[in-house]
């Protein structure tokens, strides 16, 4: 970087808080070769892994789930194709399960997939439907043990207590939150997200800028905290325009990984914001993958804050490769403001609502249910009423 941060950024107060992390991170290309190792060594012999459909025939996932089948007294393969899974999927999945004796499981995929492990995780050893976990604290005894590898650098599920699904009565996205199924391992292999397709890679990577961004500002954040969302911030915006355009780079992939999984560690220990909120009712109703509909949001979001005063952005401003530190901090805010927006044009963001199907017609239902999510949009260092939501949904329309 060539900025120098801020000094309120280095500040810490005497006002007590809590950071709550449970980790076990294993990092680096070709990492998740080492995942039959420590299943043997932890006495698992029938694992069952759930992976993503589409990376099943990647070469490195069918050299490891090879030496799983060949190795473990038995061994099951689940592909998964739903992105969005509902809760009855969820039941569906667990019931697939609950007479085999897994010792273990594996989560492979995206977000999505590693949330939908986790679920199951709990179902095996919890009684009844995933619908009657929604919530927090209802889940009384710990989960199958599970080791999450994602092959997306997006929601840094792999560290965060939550699993979102789809509840299709209600139309509505709820979670089973809790720390009972917390992954035993997570390992960050970047060379499992270079098989992305481009839109995938945008839509995730967003999806963790969204996090870092909206972390940072949120009104619960803390010393701790913003120290994962900063350096989450300074890998994923610096690095993600270059993972798109060049694919094949392990290093802007990397970075772009596990700055995704520091975006969840600080994400879970602030909160999320409007634009995370924003983009739930879009993906219930209209199907849009969850982080390329917070990434509409989140230049908008930016740029109403930035007009009424915010200037904490200055200090994430200050980590922007070529960042200017003769600005004040106004201008940094500003400034900032604009980077993310350009950033967001050149991955392809759309810039419309219009282009999801969305019409002026859906705008009050799309308000009313961003507005069940109050808590978020509270988060938001500038105050957000449901009228202003409501008139960012219809300038983006």
């Amino acid at each position: 970087m060539t900025g120098t941060p801020d000094a309120s950024a280095q500040t810490v107060g005497a006002a007590p808080f809590s950071f709550w992390a449970q980790l076990n991170v294993r990092f680096g290309a070709y990492t998740f070769r080492e995942v039959p190792a420590r299943l043997q060594e932890w006495g698992f012999r029938r694992p069952a892994a759930i992976v993503d459909a589409a990376v099943v025939s990647h070469p490195l996932c069918a050299e490891v789930l090879g030496k799983l089948k060949n190795e473990c007294e038995a061994f099951e393969l689940y592909p998964n194709a739903v992105s969005e899974p509902d809760y009855g999927y969820l039941d569906e999945v667990a019931a697939h399960f609950r007479d085999r004796q897994v010792d273990s499981l594996i989560a492979v995929g995206g977000g999505s997939t590693l949330d939908l492990v986790k679920g199951v995780s709990v179902l095996l050893t919890n009684p009844g439907r995933g619908l009657e976990y929604r919530g927090f604290g209802r889940v009384q005894h710990a989960g199958v043990p599970l080791v999450a590898v994602p092959t997306t650098a997006g929601s840094g599920s792999e560290v965060t207590p939550n699993a979102v699904f789809i509840e299709r009565t209600e139309q509505r996205k709820f979670g089973i939150n809790t720390p009972l199924y917390m992954p035993r391992l997570a390992v960050l292999d970047p060379v499992l997200t270079l098989s992305c397709p481009r839109g995938v890679t945008v839509s995730s990577g967003m999806d963790a800028l969204v996090h870092a961004i909206e972390a940072y500002v949120a009104k619960a954040a803390t010393p701790m905290s913003r120290v994962y969302s900063r350096e989450a911030f300074r890998l994923v915006f610096n690095r993600l325009g270059h993972a798109v355009a060049s694919p094949e780079d392990l290093a802007h992939r990397a970075a772009v990984l596990l700055g995704a999984h520091c975006a969840g560690l600080g994400l879970m220990n602030s909160g999320a914001g409007p634009a995370g909120a924003m983009s739930y009712p879009l993906g219930v109703h209209f199907k849009v993958p969850h982080g390329l509909a917070g990434a509409v949001f989140l230049a908008p979001v930016v740029a109403f804050n930035v007009r009424r005063g915010c200037d904490v952005y200055a200090d994430l401003y200050d980590w922007i490769d070529g960042a200017d530190a003769g600005l004040d901090r106004a201008e940094k805010a500003r400034a900032f403001a604009d980077r993310v927006s350009a950033l967001c044009r050149a991955v392809g963001v759309p810039e419309h609502l219009a282009a999801f199907g969305v019409s002026p017609k859906d705008v009050p239902m799309l308000a009313d249910q961003t507005m069940l999510l109050a808590p978020a949009v509270q988060q938001n260092p500038a105050p957000m009423t449901v009228a202003e939501i409501t008139s960012c949904f219809e300038t983006l329309v």
